[in-house]
């Protein structure tokens, strides 16, 4: 069995805010990318605990945020920037499942820490097919388009609710508590490894006796951005297959939902 570990940075224990932990030039920056590359060791330790044979680990926050020389010497990374929608999660069509470790909730949760969908500084809201979607939905409908399942997610108490809803069977671990965008509750990073480390390994136990189905919607597939500001949409509604809704939506429509969640930059 292999694995692809899908990363991000605001669900991490201790990572609250984005102006100071999560973009490239917080003054906290450095210390984020240190307690996300351990939650990510603690993920690789268990899936290897349990005879998973291959780890891939993908840096997949925004600027990148994994510190390559303190990555489990037993995984493999995939990293680089600037870098594809296709090139980041096309690899994942060759493992056996797909793991989300330092997720966070989709834009407009109230209680979700740095709550946001894709791009935190432009997006407002994503649907698909009129359904509000964040990107573990995202990710969970681009692995299962070619029958691959999510099965375990960690990150803030609002990301799991929002997982056990969009993608049935699977595993959740909370390492943090949300007040506000900007203000959680959290573990210690010992704490939340320990937690991820143990959650990781009943997951794939779980998986093994009973199997988390790909997620998969009906198609065609329709998606709406509402962007911040309409300089975006001035942008994106001159994309192939762009289609402007108003002032500040655009949408993108295909029968492939792969195609349909490729809509930036291929």
């Amino acid at each position: 069995m292999k694995v692809y570990i899908l990363t991000d940075i605001e669900g991490v224990a201790g990572v609250v805010s984005h102006a100071d932990y999560s973009y490239a030039d917080g003054k906290y920056y450095e210390q984020s990318k240190g307690l996300l590359t351990g939650e990510v060791n603690a993920a690789v330790e268990g899936l290897l605990a349990e005879g998973i044979e291959e780890v891939l680990v993908v840096d997949g926050h925004g600027p990148g945020a994994i510190q390559f020389e303190t990555l489990h010497p037993k995984a493999l990374l995939l990293h680089g920037r600037p870098i594809t929608r296709r090139q980041m999660y096309e690899p994942m069509w060759d493992y056996d499942a797909v793991v989300m470790v330092g997720q966070h909730a989709r834009s407009g949760v109230r209680h979700g820490n740095q709550n946001h969908t894709m791009d935190s500084r432009n997006v407002d809201w994503m649907k698909l097919n009129g359904r509000l979607i964040g990107e573990t939905a995202f990710v969970a409908l681009m692995a299962g388009a070619r029958g691959v399942p999510v099965i375990f997610l960690s990150g803030d108490e609002a990301a799991c609710a929002e997982a056990q809803v969009d993608v049935p069977g699977i595993s959740v671990v909370a390492v943090k508590k949300g007040i506000s965008s900007n203000v959680e509750i959290t573990l210690s990073a010992q704490a939340a490894r320990e937690k991820i480390r143990e959650g990781i390994r009943q997951a794939v136990v779980a998986h093994r006796e009973k199997p988390v189905a790909p997620l998969s919607w009906e198609a065609p597939y329709r998606l709406e951005i509402r962007w911040k500001a309409t300089q975006e949409a001035d942008l994106f509604e001159h994309q192939w297959g762009a289609e402007r809704v108003d002032d500040q939506v655009t949408a993108f429509s295909s029968g492939d939902v792969v195609d349909v969640l490729n809509y930036r930059n291929g």
